[in-house]
């Protein structure tokens, strides 16, 4: 746990001098206040808490030209949804699709909006001949860096200028704090790129990418940041890449919660109170490393996706008492967030309106409702909720 003073001090100070200075499109400028009683009745997010972090949201191939309007006006900052990852860049070895990424990218760009990039590495919608030969055997540990290095070059370099923060890798840690393997007995919880590389893929990733745009963020992803094992094994292995001078330049936290304290029944012993994620913050940011909000929803409903019909709610018949526990919910984080606003320079929604959520993609069927704008792009009290203080 304790490591080389002299180590920590460099950690700890290279980032902060970096992050600091005024070319960082994550630092907010205090030049051009917009927060406080000065502001309109009708000021947007980006405004209110231009002092403190940008606000950005989750677009699709859909969503960046449907929910234009609101992405202009309220947010700081775009994530591609599902449009960089890697089956959508290369599902073939080979053949690069940019087109619907490149037009997404560049509406983000001419609108005055940071973009970040999800994400490169992930153990999930990454295609097959990756981990396999042609013969179908498993790739050597070789191969397999090799045609991980080529894909993120390619990827970053076309972005290069455009991209302003990747996720390198994504959720490489299981819940117990163990590196995810490929021996996970679900198939999309697998991860062949630590059963057959080792951990040696994650230092690679980051250092092909800060080597293709140096001047991009890079961050490690993940989740469940406030089950104990799992967290401290995040900041375990991020204190290992920093201390060997691997460029990660932050930690993005996901932040999938809903209206109660756990969003897991399965986790009840290891809820996400606003405490939990406050700490995880504070730990992460002992590093020197900066920190993003990357994925935020709450939930109207509590616990997983296996409810019978009678339980589903419509964009009719919420009860007016769930909506204002959202409301109180998205507040109080919001509160924390600005508290912790020296560490903490980006808060993203994942998604723009409830009327296209990921939430609402599961095979049961039911809709679900977790954003700060409803079906019909109307702010919600969430919204009016963290506009308020």
């Amino acid at each position: 746990m304790h490591s080389n003073k002299i180590l920590h001090a460099i950690a700890l100070a290279l980032p902060l001098a970096i992050f600091g200075c005024s070319s960082n499109p994550f630092i907010p400028s205090n030049n051009t206040s917009t927060t406080g009683n000065t502001l309109p009745s009708n000021a947007s997010l980006k405004q209110k808490y231009a002092d403190h972090f940008l606000v950005g949201a989750t677009a699709d191939s859909g969503s960046y030209i449907t929910h234009a309007d609101i992405l202009k006006t309220h947010f700081s900052s775009m994530t591609t949804e599902n449009e960089i990852k890697f089956e959508l860049l290369q599902n073939v070895e080979g053949e690069f699709t940019f087109e619907t990424a490149d037009k997404m990218v560049d509406f983000a760009k001419a609108n005055g909006m940071t973009v970040r990039g999800h994400a490169l590495v992930w153990h999930r919608q990454s295609p097959d001949w990756l981990f396999h030969n042609a013969e179908g055997e498993p790739s050597s540990k070789e191969d397999l860096l090799a045609k991980m290095n080529n894909h993120i070059a390619t990827v970053v370099n076309h972005f290069k200028g455009r991209v302003d923060a990747w996720d390198v890798v994504n959720e490489s840690i299981m819940d117990n704090g163990a590196f995810r393997t490929e021996k996970e007995q679900a198939d999309d919880q697998k991860s062949w790129w630590y059963g057959i590389t080792g951990e040696d893929y994650i230092a690679e990733a980051f250092k092909t990418a800060h080597q293709a745009d140096p001047q991009a963020k890079l961050f490690y992803n993940d989740y469940y940041n406030y089950i104990p094992e799992r967290r401290q094994a995040i900041y375990e292995m991020l204190k290992g890449l920093v201390e060997k001078g691997v460029p990660v330049h932050g930690v993005g936290l996901q932040c999938h919660v809903n209206t109660e304290r756990s969003l897991n029944p399965a986790h009840q012993s290891y809820q996400q109170t606003i405490a939990n994620l406050e700490q995880a913050i504070q730990l992460y940011a002992s590093l020197g490393l900066e920190v993003h909000i990357t994925e935020m929803d709450v939930s109207i409903y509590i616990g997983g996706n296996k409810y019978e019909e009678k339980d589903f709610y419509t964009a009719g018949n919420i009860p007016e008492e769930l909506k204002v526990k959202q409301a109180e919910r998205y507040a109080a984080f919001f509160e924390m967030f600005r508290r912790n606003s020296d560490a903490i320079t980006s808060v993203t929604l994942w998604g723009i309106a409830d009327d296209n959520t990921w939430l609402s993609e599961f095979d049961s069927g039911r809709a679900d409702f977790p954003l700060l704008f409803d079906s019909e792009h109307k702010p919600k009290k969430a919204f009016d909720a963290i506009m308020d203080f």
